[in-house]
């Protein structure tokens, strides 16, 4: 009896491998909580179509737009935790919100498991190509004549582009209108046709516009200049030192995904982020591919949480 127990554990247990080496089998969600179109959109359909290949079953995804991004991490954190839908999150849904939002509607901490990084992207200032306004000194000049005159256009309340706005009227002393948008498109068309006077969004979604000569970029947000655009000057080497922001991402699964569609997953993505194709794009377009274990997910998370406090709190943004 003792032996045929023994001999039954031992087969459950050369089973169980096998159970885990056949995920995934069927396709996967992969939740971006941004509109199509925009920067989260354009990378995680990149990355996802390269994961497709290597797992050899479709990485299908899926838009929930809404909350600065807190609706489609929403929509993850209430998935089942099976391994068959992950997210795509960035550095406003995993640190921003925990200052930006009196009601937090999950855990971050609890709610959500890590996969891996993904990439750093700069934002950037950019005009419509028949303004006036030809560099940043003299964009804020102009608003500080007219206070309130010039709008600033930027993602909804929650992203990085929509913080940075804010952070850049508290140290330049810009006296411009933000308006929020939920779209990258939408804000693009008004600033195309001249409801709007300026823009702070990703960069990668401009690069078109900004070499057909649609746009004129006044600054990027990030401490080096981009290498997409190497001719536009950052805000800090205008006369604003401190002014630096940038966006990172990641993907991330409901808490409790098992350890073995995690680690498979994180394969998976760090192997799409090496491939010539993935990492060619993403750098054409001014990102810069991460990659890595879960565990640098948490990292990156511990390392922006006391510096994004303090610049929400020293900017009076929440």
């Amino acid at each position: 009896m003792k032996r045929t127990a023994s001999l039954a554990a031992l087969l459950l247990c050369l089973a169980a491998p096998h159970a885990h080496a056949d995920y995934p089998e069927r396709a996967i969600t992969l939740i971006v909580p941004a509109a199509a179109g925009g920067n989260a959109d354009i990378t995680a359909r990149l990355i996802g179509q390269e994961m497709s290949r290597l797992l050899g079953q479709p990485v299908v995804v899926e838009n929930r737009v809404g909350a600065g991004g807190r609706i489609g991490t929403q929509a993850v954190v209430r998935a089942p935790a099976d391994g068959y839908t992950i997210g795509y999150a960035h550095v406003g849904t995993l640190v921003l919100h925990r200052y930006l939002f009196k009601q937090q509607l999950y855990d971050l901490d609890r709610d959500l498991k890590p996969i891996g990084l993904v990439a750093e992207t700069p934002n950037v200032i950019v005009v419509n190509a028949a303004s006036p306004y030809r560099d940043l000194k003299g964009f804020i000049d102009a608003s500080r004549a007219q206070p309130d005159r010039l709008t600033m256009t930027s993602a909804d309340p929650g992203t990085t582009s929509e913080v940075g706005v804010k952070l850049f009227i508290a140290q330049t002393g810009a006296a411009v209108r933000q308006i929020p948008y939920k779209a990258t498109a939408a804000q693009l068309s008004d600033l195309l046709g001249g409801h709007v006077d300026s823009m702070m969004e990703n960069l990668p979604p401009l690069i078109g516009n900004l070499k057909d000569g649609r746009l004129r970029a006044l600054a990027v947000t990030t401490r080096k200049r981009a290498a997409s655009n190497p001719d536009v000057p950052t805000v800090a080497e205008q006369g604003y030192p401190e002014y630096e922001q940038s966006a990172w991402s990641a993907l991330v699964a409901p808490a409790g995904t098992p350890t073995a569609a995690i680690s498979r997953l994180n394969a998976a993505m760090n192997q799409a982020l090496r491939s010539d194709a993935v990492s060619r794009e993403l750098r054409s377009r001014s990102q810069e591919p991460l990659g890595g274990t879960p565990q640098d997910v948490q990292a990156q998370i511990k390392k922006e949480l006391p510096k994004w406090e303090s610049i929400i709190k020293a900017a009076t943004l929440d």
